[in-house]
């Protein structure tokens, strides 16, 4: 799930990340209301990218966090998922890929 549809800054970075490294993400939701993503998330829809202060929108829903830094990053974004959420295996992999990238070399880790 991502805060806005194509030509947002954040679809843009999106893409650009994703290119980087030859992959092209499978977008199934898109969203502009913050509090609304992290409902859908906390509820096992999938994970979402969003600006770091989409957190305070987030409130207390059982979401676990990742911040995402590289270079191209103006902004800090996160990933989030449901923390007790059940994700599917396409899910898994992208939290998986995400979460191993060292996002200061543009690299996955430990390569």
């Amino acid at each position: 799930m991502l805060p806005a549809c194509e030509g947002h800054w954040l679809r843009r970075l999106l893409d650009r990340l994703f290119a980087a490294h030859g992959l092209t993400p499978k977008i199934v939701c898109v969203s502009d209301e913050h509090s609304a993503i992290a409902g859908l998330i906390s509820a096992g829809l999938g994970i979402g990218l969003v600006p770091t202060f989409a957190r305070r929108a987030a409130g207390h829903a059982p979401v676990a966090w990742r911040t995402v830094d590289h270079p191209d990053c103006r902004r800090t974004v996160t990933l989030y998922w449901g923390a007790d959420s059940h994700l599917s295996p396409a899910t898994r992999l992208l939290r998986t890929t995400v979460t191993r990238w060292d996002w200061t070399t543009g690299a996955p880790q430990g390569e």
